[in-house]
């Protein structure tokens, strides 16, 4: 009885801590900050680096071409010549802003958007002061860009981001345990201070002093490095919450077994803190385990009171998740704008098979930890990297495979 009585508070200590982490997430999704006519904007690019048509790319390089900041252009780095996003970019040809280019003998020490990034910054101008960068997966709002620079007013500020939010479709059970998945994310990045490349502007001053391009030319990912490089040369990374991006794309549970546990690897390579980052995914499913074990014991030793209190936990933890979840979809939902004019409400059925999806996502959560920790080759959209330490080493660059299904993440 002593076992189960110490589980009671530790889960009782563990969800309070989760709650407000929830809240805090809620609260800083609910702080209104407009952006003025007056506000700082410098001359800017914003830089999408494309490899395959993603199911939104037209309405994503539309939102780009149409924002509502005076001076900026678009840069678009495409991976080859025969890349599937080529005919899509071709539509905006008329446009002024506009700037296609392809991607040039990229090394292969670093990701094919680590090349890309290099190769589009290393062009630009001296004039231009803002680097912006966009995934092809979100569709931003027209003041996007005047959001993400307006905080560059203060000199010390470095480097804004947004970050992810999905909805997923329900007829997807891979979107819904990404979904699940990112919620935790999500908060996480926010409180430890973990730029997210989709939604991002980074000072040009900062690429230059931080000689961000050599780090670039070496590395996995742009973003979660970022954190160390503005505390290292003085400056602070801003979280912008009204240029949280939402993806409704579907996505299977095999895609997953690649997606996440290379999120994860990003986080344990570049961020002093990503032991944090996978708390809560050990905690997710270690707490169902112990439960599961106080049960047993319970059990084999005809103890009534013990097996009813892991039942009582057990079950408690869960509807404690199914609440988190939802002020975290309350928090998000002031800053999601709405979907081909749908609002981006999950429904009931969505809610009613929740709990589900959620044990679900608890019993495969160890197969992404196992999947992380082990890594010695991760395979990005359709490219196999080797992972030695954190020296990248790129495999064989071959044309982009398209998939067959419209609107699945790439």
């Amino acid at each position: 009885m002593t076992l189960a009585v110490a589980m009671v508070w530790a889960v009782v200590v563990i969800v309070v801590i989760q709650c407000c982490f929830a809240l805090a997430f809620a609260a800083i999704m609910a702080r209104r900050s407009p952006v003025s006519a007056t506000s700082f904007q410098p001359k800017a690019v914003i830089v999408l680096c494309l490899r395959g048509a993603d199911p939104f790319l037209r309405q994503c390089v539309s939102s780009l071409l149409s924002q509502d900041y005076p001076d900026y252009r678009l840069r678009v780095l495409i991976d080859r010549p025969d890349d599937p996003s080529l005919p899509i970019v071709k539509e905006f040809d008329s446009n002024p802003r506009l700037d296609v280019s392809f991607l040039n003998d990229p090394p292969s020490t670093c990701s094919l958007k680590c090349s890309s990034l290099v190769q589009a910054i290393s062009e630009l101008g001296p004039a231009v002061e803002v680097v912006a960068l966009c995934d092809a997966d979100s569709a931003p709002h027209a003041s996007w860009l005047a959001e993400l620079v307006a905080p560059f007013a203060d000199d010390q500020v470095g480097v804004t981001t947004g970050n992810r939010w999905y909805h997923p479709p329900p007829s997807s059970p891979g979107a819904v345990v990404r979904y699940l998945w990112n919620v935790p994310a999500a908060i996480n990045m926010i409180l430890l201070r973990i730029a997210w490349g989709g939604s991002l502007a980074i000072r040009r001053r900062v690429i230059d002093e931080a000689g961000l391009i050599d780090k670039w030319s070496n590395a996995l990912c742009e973003d979660t490095m970022l954190y160390q490089v503005l505390r290292r040369h003085g400056y602070r990374q801003v979280f912008v919450p009204s240029v949280l991006m939402v993806n409704p794309e579907s996505s299977t549970l095999s895609d997953l077994m690649q997606w996440i546990p290379r999120q994860m690897l990003t986080a344990k390579l570049y961020h002093p803190h990503w032991l944090l980052t996978v708390g809560y995914g050990i905690i997710s499913f270690i707490v169902p385990l112990l439960a599961v074990v106080l049960l047993m014991l319970g059990w084999f030793q005809a103890d009534g009171r013990v097996m009813s209190t892991a039942v009582i936990l057990l079950f408690a933890f869960e509807f404690s998740n199914v609440v988190l979840v939802a002020i975290c979809q309350w928090g998000a939902r002031q800053r999601i704008e709405d979907l081909d004019g749908e609002e981006n409400r999950l429904g009931a059925a969505f809610w009613l098979t929740l709990p589900f999806w959620i044990v679900f996502a608890q019993l495969v959560t160890p197969i992404f930890f196992a999947k992380c920790f082990l890594a010695r080759q991760i395979s990005w959209r359709g490219v196999t990297y080797q992972i030695r330490g954190r020296t990248i080493l790129r495999e064989t660059h071959s044309p982009f495979e398209e998939h067959a299904v419209d609107a699945r993440s790439l």
